[in-house]
């Protein structure tokens, strides 16, 4: 009999205030993939991350993992089976980059001693650039330094986790909105990496060229609903950027392949001059 799929949705709906902000999306995430939710804003793409990841009962619909229901996993089981890197994370208190990126670790692992521990935070502290800024104090950082302090977090929660859960799936939602483009590229080619160890990525990104070069898979949200999904070359064309996005941006294709890129242009009407 097939293994359960890592994480399976079926019909989910999220209704708040009467308004459905998720209707009836279904989909799958397998181990080794990087899938990249696109939408405008107001799509429900956040939405729908919590939703996938427990942090959100829905209204209608299941949420599975391994063929087991999310509401029914402790926990401390669940914080094993999957990491959320979230869109904002606010903290006021000086706690410095190391505590913060070891609280990943807290409760977190099976027969990990401090040795591991430390071998494990240095590891995160290194992939996300943050191991020259050990000794700060969170409130002092830029937002972009910030954002990757929790990534660092995050990644120590995945490698604790994998002690415990063999398959393992992480969210990001906008996990690039403040970071530069070196850090950008970084963090999605860690995400990247992630997936060769056989972990599932599931991202909300706004840059659709960068979810072209990095998504095995797009999903479109679109008012709630699942409009597309499939690789980027088959869902980014022009007239699913003018239904979806608003705008008559040309979809190009990367020389010798066939990964799609939008090409921004001016979209002002011409006025004359007196």
């Amino acid at each position: 009999m097939p293994e359960p799929a890592l994480l399976t949705a079926r019909d989910l709906v999220a209704t708040v205030d009467g308004r459905d902000l998720v209707r009836d999306v279904s989909l799958a995430a397998e181990p080794g993939t990087l899938q990249v939710i696109v939408g405008p804003n107001g799509a429900g793409k956040s939405t729908l991350v919590r939703l996938l990841s427990g942090a959100l009962r829905p209204s209608r619909g299941a949420v599975l993992y391994g063929g087991e229901a999310v509401g029914s996993i402790p926990p401390w089981r669940l914080a094993a089976m999957r990491a959320v890197l979230p869109q904002a994370s606010r903290l006021a208190f000086p706690f410095s980059v190391a505590e913060i990126a070891r609280i990943g670790l807290d409760g977190i692992g099976r027969g990990l001693d401090r040795r591991d521990r430390a071998a494990i935070l240095a590891r995160a502290l290194a992939q996300a650039d943050v191991a020259h800024l050990a000794d700060r104090t969170y409130p002092t950082l830029s937002g972009g330094e910030q954002a990757r302090v929790h990534f660092a977090r995050i990644l120590c929660q995945l490698e604790a986790g994998r002690t415990v859960a063999e398959r393992q799936v992480l969210f990001l939602d906008e996990p690039t909105a403040s970071l530069d483009l070196r850090h950008q590229g970084a963090l999605l080619d860690a995400a990247a990496e992630l997936t060769a160890k056989g972990v599932a990525v599931v991202a909300i990104l706004h840059d659709l060229n960068l979810a072209a070069a990095y998504a095995d898979r797009l999903l479109v949200l679109d008012g709630g609903r699942l409009v597309a999904s499939g690789r980027p070359a088959e869902v980014l064309r022009d007239d699913l950027i003018a239904r979806v996005f608003g705008v008559r941006w040309p979809v190009g294709r990367v020389p010798d392949g066939d990964q799609p890129f939008l090409l921004p242009r001016r979209d002002v009407a011409e006025t004359s001059h007196s």
